[in-house]
């Protein structure tokens, strides 16, 4: 232990946490007389890991148990890889074993004569092979608060002094913990911050609270479903047209688990750029320009994650998230550290999840690994008994919003609600009224309906008026040929075809490609004729 002051001296120089942890282990796993040196950190228990562990019935507390963060040693007798984390001591109870009852106690332990058969051995074969003679551990200790255990198994005897040299490599590691831990919490807090503010900008129409509002024989069969599946640590799968209340269902659903004191995380899956999932979802590596990208599941860690619009990721998304929830751990890009996966997953999409995994447009395996518990939610024209109730709630929000307290609901206005077959379902609904409220005098009393444009009688568009991907294509492909053929071919500048078009010049480039058309002809008149500018 004659290193510890050169071992203090360059953890002052680390710039991450995990440096500072990879160099104590390999430092003190290195000395002569140490056979492993391994690093536990205190965290709070995952309910989808509790249940598998070893120690599960001798655990005190099954909140709160240490988990292998860093490991490094070397063995007499094989070529075993002693860094792996993944090991049958990967975790460990609180007060079970020597590292459990560290941490338990707060206590510093050191163990002179090691023998196979002390009560507190949890592999005594792994003692007498390796001839492990002497035991250090110290709590990491910060502010009173037992925080991991830093642990080392020696093959030749102690002195007293090297605990206390111990002691000090571990509190030095504390209190970077500490301070790291307090940042991350912060970084957290923000980027769940920014989390929530992007859902809200990309699902501002989106229903309030309400969508579960009403006493109809579909929505309580859903609210009775969300009841006895909410405490049930598994995915759910939820589909329902658009406007029906999605992102409601999975929030109630959060708010009844076992996970409601955690963050609910809300990610909208059309909105996040395929060259950024990675980083988005599992989080980078802190570099020298800045620090540690906060992902998706750490954001939503101990809490739910929503995945609103699964549907739209691509085929090599899909997979990525499919090794996810198969292996329960992600990694960082820039780590290779592997971090368990603590948050519970809630999926959505408004189109047919059977017909796309026929269509080889989405994963089988992925599909059912997140549908273990459907729910559909009914569409609006299917429970038109609960229309008066959620009218007369939105007419009130808003009277008290515009300030409009004359403002009724009659009934000549609700049967004209009830003639409409509502395509865009609750949202619409709420939008109707906003716009009839908005467009009430101020000494009005009776809402206008045809002030808020609704077509009554109206249905969902007719089909003839629904143009397929292809005719969409066509149509795109068309437009361009003709703005092209406008501007002699001429794709830049002011009198080009993209400054018709308003896009840019290399957008149209790549849709040209897209569609097979030549840009050859465009590329040349970019740099070719002078003559162009001087034109007015």
């Amino acid at each position: 232990m004659q290193d510890v002051q050169h071992l203090l001296l360059e953890m002052a120089r680390c710039r991450t946490l995990e440096e500072i942890f990879d160099l104590v282990a390999s430092t003190l796993g290195c000395l002569p007389d140490v056979a492993l040196c391994r690093i536990w950190l205190q965290e709070q228990a995952d309910p989808a890991l509790c249940s598998n562990c070893r120690q599960f019935y001798d655990c005190r507390d099954h909140r709160h148990c240490l988990r292998l963060v860093v490991s490094a040693g070397r063995s007499l007798v094989s070529d075993a890889d002693w860094t792996q984390l993944d090991g049958t001591h990967r975790r460990f109870a609180l007060g079970c074993g020597k590292v459990g009852l560290i941490a338990a106690s707060g206590e510093a332990f050191h163990v002179s004569d090691v023998s196979p058969d002390m009560p507190w051995v949890t592999d005594p074969d792994w003692i007498a092979r390796e001839q492990i003679r002497d035991f250090l551990g110290q709590p990491l200790l910060y502010r009173g608060e037992v925080l991991g255990v830093l642990a080392l198994f020696c093959r030749a005897p102690q002195s007293p002094q090297a605990l206390n040299q111990l002691r000090l490599v571990a509190d030095y590691l504390a209190v970077s913990l500490a301070n790291a831990q307090s940042f991350a919490e912060l970084r957290r807090l923000q980027r769940r911050l920014e989390l929530e503010n992007s859902y809200l900008r990309n699902d501002s129409g989106a229903p309030s609270g309400d969508v579960l509002l009403g006493e109809s024989p579909a929505l309580r069969a859903l609210r009775e479903r969300i009841g006895q599946i909410a405490c049930a640590d598994v995915p759910v799968f939820i589909t329902g047209e658009s406007g029906t209340g999605k992102s409601i269902v999975a929030a109630t659903i959060h708010n009844q688990s076992l996970a409601a004191g955690g963050p609910l995380v809300k990610v909208h899956c059309a909105a996040i750029a395929p060259d950024r999932f990675s980083r988005e979802f599992f989080g980078a590596a802190p570099t020298a320009d800045g620090p540690a990208h906060i992902g998706f599941f750490e954001a939503a860690a101990l809490g739910t994650l929503f995945l609103a619009g699964i549907d739209a990721l691509s085929p090599p998304r899909q997979a990525s998230l499919l090794r996810t929830l198969q292996d329960r751990v992600y990694v960082r890009e820039g780590e290779s550290r592997p971090r368990p996966l603590r948050a519970r997953l809630i999926a959505a999409a408004g189109r047919d999840m059977q017909a796309l995994v026929r269509d080889k447009l989405f994963r089988e395996d992925l599909y059912y690994r997140l549908n273990v518990v459907p729910l559909v939610i009914p569409p609006l024209r299917e429970r038109l008994e609960d229309l008066p109730l959620l009218a007369a709630h939105f007419l009130e929000a808003f009277k008290s919003r515009f300030h409009k307290p004359r403002l009724r609901l009659s009934a000549a206005a609700l049967r004209t609600l009830r003639r409409y077959d509502w395509p865009g379902n609750v949202r619409e609904l709420k939008n109707v009224l906003l716009r009839a409220v908005l467009a009430a005098r101020d000494d009005a009393t009776d809402i206008d309906l045809s002030a808020a444009s609704l077509r009554t009688g109206a249905s969902l568009p007719r089909p003839d008026a629904i143009l397929t991907e292809s005719q969409m294509r066509a149509l795109q492909r068309n437009n361009i040929v003709a703005a092209l053929q406008y501007c002699n071919n001429r794709i830049y500048g002011p009198r080009g075809a993209a400054a018709l078009l308003q896009i840019n010049p290399t957008t149209l480039c790549s849709r040209m490609k897209k569609f097979g058309l030549p840009t050859d002809a465009g590329e040349k008149r970019r740099t070719g004729n002078p003559s162009d500018k001087q034109r007015p």
